[in-house]
């Protein structure tokens, strides 16, 4: 694999970025050269030079970072002429019941915001709360998400992940082309 694979993802505190920074390792380990960019840190230089790009967001109170979005918005038409792939980071996705309208509000949703991007693939993982992360609100909002995860009588904890490793690998994989495609 000779491609040049660009990982770009926006993130509150940290799940999507270390989700992003997996996929790169992945794809690395697979012969591509992989950019990792964090949006709210910088912005993305030559997006023609790339095979491949992977936007990320994490999900917090039903919606995506602004950053991803920004970067959508700014390159509908140099994006509509590469392969693209989605991805976001949340706690419904954990949760069966839930999993499918994530899904559709997370990414089929988003994707249809920009119907001149047809995505390859699109992931779905968990997400990680950490208590000890953001303001005064956040920090309870995230408390009571996370009671919601422990189990009646249970000590609710200060930490949850919820990303399913194995699963991002095989998501990962599933975006090297197969050299007999080409």
């Amino acid at each position: 694999m000779n491609d040049k694979i660009l990982v770009c993802y926006g993130t509150r505190y940290g799940s999507a970025g270390e989700i992003a920074e997996n996929i790169g390792e992945i794809l690395r380990n697979h012969g591509a050269t992989v950019d990792i960019i964090n949006l709210k840190k910088n912005k993305v230089k030559n997006l023609e030079t790339f095979d491949l790009v992977v936007v990320g967001s994490g999900i917090q109170m039903g919606k995506w970072t602004k950053e991803p979005l920004q970067f959508l918005k700014k390159h509908p038409v140099i994006l509509s002429r590469k392969k693209i792939a989605l991805f976001v980071s949340c706690m419904t996705a954990a949760k069966p019941e839930s999993c499918n309208q994530a899904r559709r509000n997370y990414l089929d949703n988003i994707a249809a915001d920009f119907p001149e991007i047809i995505p390859i693939s699109m992931g779905l993982f968990g997400g990680l709360i950490d208590t000890s992360k953001g303001n005064i609100l956040t920090k309870a909002i995230m408390q009571a998400i996370v009671k919601s995860f422990a189990e009646e009588g249970e000590e609710t904890p200060g930490r949850v992940d919820l990303r399913d490793w194995e699963q991002i690998r095989i998501w990962t994989e599933g975006l090297i082309p197969d050299p007999f495609d080409a």
